[in-house]
């Protein structure tokens, strides 16, 4: 009998232990878990931070893969690293990346806009348009100074820094053939003139100097005036090429090939990629220029527009007058042919 109750005594102890081990488990598992949520899910995700120096002022950089290659180019600038070798997208957005992991920030202007705007002109009294400020920020532009020379020493002496590996992807963005050079001076020169040919065409370019070879500018009514050598009288008169501004000191231009477009146009909208690369392809033959209709009703009404898009040619002289036009949408190389029409007609 007494060995039976030893036995039930076990037993029961034995259940007793395994009730409360259950229970130490119900009651510290909760809050271990919750603990555990607790330490990730309330952290903020911030990709790629910086902070600054001074304030110790997280800052949000922008993904490189949706920068412009100027704010990749400006970026690398503030942070003092050298792009010199990098000739394309993803050169420069790779390079961008490693700079933010091995170079601090130098100076951080995200916020504060107004520290950075444009100084007033001093020419005339009246405050200048915001679309003018824009359409001249947003160009490239190519030579500001008309009376800038083209420096052919110091030119020299830098391309003979380079490696033969950099000459020649230079020379192919020049379209200069590099295949029957035996010497790397030859690729210099020849790399030299192409550069020196460039400056020469950009610099006559474009008389407002907004105006970027090789790309569709979107321009305002004051820009295209002065592109085109016309009066703001003979605009107000609903003359668009009255030639009694020409004094024969203004070197003739490129043509002007024109896009009358309105934001609403579905056309137009197709248009757009078409345009920029026949540009592309014109190159400084051609100032390729876009404006918005509804926008400058004036000036689409002095020149008659009647559907949209509308392609208008004009000639390169003092005072620009109008070759021909075409009404539609066109591919590429419809609006090449368009060009090689024109300039047939015009010489």
């Amino acid at each position: 009998m007494s060995a039976c109750k030893r036995r039930l005594w076990f037993l029961i102890l034995a259940l007793v232990c395994i009730a409360c081990r259950h229970a130490v488990h119900a009651f510290v598992a909760p809050s271990t878990i919750s603990t555990r949520h607790q330490s990730y899910s309330y952290l903020p995700i911030v990709a790629n931070r910086a902070t600054d120096d001074s304030s110790n002022n997280e800052v949000t950089l922008t993904n490189p893969a949706d920068m412009r290659l100027r704010e990749i180019q400006s970026e690398l600038k503030e942070r003092n690293v050298s792009y010199a070798d990098c000739f394309d997208r993803e050169s420069l957005v790779k390079r961008l990346l490693e700079a933010r992991e091995n170079h601090p920030v130098v100076s951080v202007t995200v916020t504060e806009k107004e520290d950075v705007a444009p100084p007033k002109s001093t020419e005339s009294s009246h405050a200048p348009d915001n679309d003018d400020i824009t359409a001249k920020n947003d160009a490239n532009t190519v030579s500001l100074d008309a009376d800038a020379e083209f420096d052919r020493e110091v030119t020299i002496t830098e391309l003979r820094e380079l490696r033969v590996k950099e000459l020649k992807e230079k020379l192919s963005e020049y379209k200069v053939r590099w295949g029957t050079f035996n010497e790397k001076e030859q690729m210099v020169q020849a790399l030299c003139n192409a550069m020196e040919q460039r400056f020469v065409q950009s610099k006559n370019f474009s008389r407002s100097g907004s105006i970027t070879p090789g790309e569709v500018t979107d321009v305002t009514e004051s820009v295209l005036i002065q592109e085109m050598g016309w009066l703001e009288s003979d605009l107000q008169n609903g003359v668009a090429t009255k030639p009694a501004t020409a004094d024969g000191n203004d070197p003739p231009h490129s043509p002007i090939l024109l896009d009358i477009y309105a934001i609403w146009c579905g056309p137009c909208k197709m248009v757009a990629p078409q345009l920029e690369a026949a540009a592309a392809e014109l190159g400084p033959t051609c100032r390729v220029m876009k404006i918005d209709s509804d926008k400058y009703q004036r000036l689409a009404s002095v020149l008659r527009i009647g559907a949209l898009p509308s392609l208008v040619y004009f000639d390169g002289g003092n005072v620009s007058k109008e070759v021909k036009r075409v009404e539609g949408a066109l591919m590429k190389d419809g609006i090449l042919d368009f060009v090689n029409e024109c300039r047939s007609i015009a010489s």
